[in-house]
């Protein structure tokens, strides 16, 4: 065991034995009820380690991050909420129902201590009735800290946003049987198999990294600065251990206290669960998991100036519903833990998970089969999930003299998180005649009409915007003419098309919005 320092005795003296109230906020310590002698862990893991796991739920999720650690009811281990950093880092991981992930994290254990021959501390009394018993774990919480980790750790996350359980299966599946058999192991395949799932499956994706027990932890904005750092971990001096991980253990399980904390221990198993089922607590993030799922869809159509299906509204207001009825049960136990609750009827997740339907479809060709190809934002994302990537035109800018010369599209795609975008331009045709301007498509602005005179070439091109901009110029050598006009639920998301010289052909890559689909939710994950 490596010798403790005063910093990790102060930590270590603060928190074990101290009371914690695993329901309402979980994070706080409390008073001190009980005893104990602290000795090092009998289970403590080895000084360092590192750890590659795909986790397929939420709830794995969480118990990967807090590295296992439990609330032990008596009646067998469960999930705790995590602490406060990490389940602030989860909390920015904004997980959806069908959300797969892949974790990278090495960890540092300095010390790993417990505490041994619990007992009640002389001159506290054990409450005589329900009025006694709420004042008791207003001051010691329903809950003490059994043990605890200290030191180090680095957790990185790809989050993989299936919409739907298919989805969350291809990607499964797309790792293959590499992570059923032996697990990845920190290396350039890692990296490349993470590309390339979010390449083959389509599935929108996130990478993001915490570093605790460092006063001063590197910035890490890659998976290769990750796993380099990763690699060399368990030689780092750590300047700033932290507690990396509690068991808690219910008052109910030390013999003295076990049959006046019976009421208390009974309501905690509505939030927590048991081997029966899950509780309010692991519902409570499920149904957090649907509103990130909400929000991003009503941000998509939002974005793409699409008005909203009106199914999102009513089942968001039950969703709202189903979250305040949970909350209400906590307000119920913080006022009166010792008071007998109900479970309330959450009807969100039998109304499942909203996602997108869209089709993306070719509109008119527009001049003839001169120059060379180029596609619709090639590269950058598939065609048919360029919404799922949030993929459109942010500005448009036109040369022109006789014929239209030159086409310049920058398009905005979602290269991260969701929500943090990347710009590319695109310049097709050269620089004959004069620079006609460019137009800025902000969030919700799209194409409202696409008027052209073509031939062999596009002789002549106009756009208008939904907010009024208008852009345009060429000849009249062309014989055909055309006109398209935005339809209801149509987006042009960008164009492809030939070029040359000049502008050969010009082809608009149109999305439908369809009514949205409703994937069906299951309360507890799938094994």
């Amino acid at each position: 065991m490596i010798p403790i320092s005063d910093l990790e005795i102060a930590i270590a003296e603060a928190t074990l034995l101290r009371g914690r109230n695993s329901i309402v906020s979980p994070q706080d310590s409390l008073g001190r009820a009980l005893d104990g002698t602290n000795v090092p862990a009998s289970r403590a893991e080895d000084a360092s380690s590192v750890e590659v796991k795909l986790c397929r739920s939420a709830s794995e999720l969480a118990n990967t991050l807090q590295h296992g650690i439990s609330l032990s009811l008596g009646g067998g281990p469960l999930p705790i909420p995590l602490l406060q950093a990490r389940q602030t880092f989860f909390e920015s991981l904004h997980t959806t129902v069908f959300s797969v992930s892949l974790v990278v994290q090495a960890r540092r254990v300095l010390q790993a201590l417990e505490v041994l021959d619990v007992s009640l501390v002389p001159g506290i009394e054990l409450p005589a009735n329900s009025e006694g018993l709420d004042d008791f774990v207003a001051r010691f919480g329903d809950s003490y800290v059994s043990s605890l980790r200290l030191g180090g750790e680095l957790q990185g996350v790809y989050t993989f946003f299936a919409q739907t359980r298919e989805e969350a299966r291809q990607v499964e599946q797309a790792f293959g049987g590499a992570l059923a058999v032996s697990g990845f192991t920190l290396g350039p395949e890692l990296q490349r198999k993470a590309t390339e799932v979010t390449s083959s499956t389509g599935v929108n994706s996130s990478f993001r990294v915490a570093v605790r027990g460092l006063g001063s932890p590197p910035s890490l904005k890659t998976p290769e600065e990750l796993e380099d750092f990763a690699r060399g971990f368990g030689s780092i001096t750590l300047d700033r251990p932290e507690l990396l991980a509690l068991e808690t253990r219910g008052y109910e399980t030390v013999p003295e206290l076990r049959p006046v904390l019976a009421p208390v221990a009974a309501n905690r198993v509505l939030f927590t669960g048991d081997q029966f089922g899950a509780g309010l607590l692991r519902q409570q993030q499920r149904l957090r998991e649907l509103a990130n799922q909400y929000d991003w869809v009503v941000n998509t159509y939002v974005l793409y100036g699409q008005e909203l299906d009106a199914s999102l509204a009513t089942n968001r207001v039950q969703l709202d519903h189903d979250l305040v009825a949970i909350r209400e049960r906590m307000r119920g136990y913080s006022a009166s833990p010792s008071t007998k609750l109900m479970a309330p009827n959450i009807t969100s997740l039998k109304i499942g998970s909203p996602r997108l339907n869209v089709k993306v479809n070719n509109g008119e060709l527009m001049g003839g089969g001169g120059g060379e190809d180029f596609g619709f934002a090639e590269g950058l994302t598939e065609r048919a999930t360029a919404v799922q990537h949030r993929t459109r035109l942010v500005r448009v800018g036109l040369r022109a003299g006789g014929r239209i010369d030159q086409i310049r599209l920058t398009y905005s795609y979602e290269a991260g998180p969701r929500g943090a975008t990347e710009q590319r331009k695109e310049v097709h045709g050269q620089a004959g005649g004069s620079d006609l301007g460019e137009m800025q498509l902000g969030p919700g602005v799209g194409i409202e009409r696409i008027e052209a005179k073509t031939g062999t070439r596009v002789d002549r091109l106009t756009i208008t915007t939904t907010d009024g901009q208008s852009l345009g110029g060429g000849g009249d050598k062309g014989n055909r003419n055309l006109l398209w006009e935005r339809a209801a639920k149509e987006v042009v998301l960008g164009f492809s098309g030939r070029a040359g010289s000049e502008l050969d052909a010009l082809r608009a890559v149109v999305a439908i919005f369809g009514p949205v689909n409703w994937e069906t939710v299951i309360e507890v994950e799938d094994p």
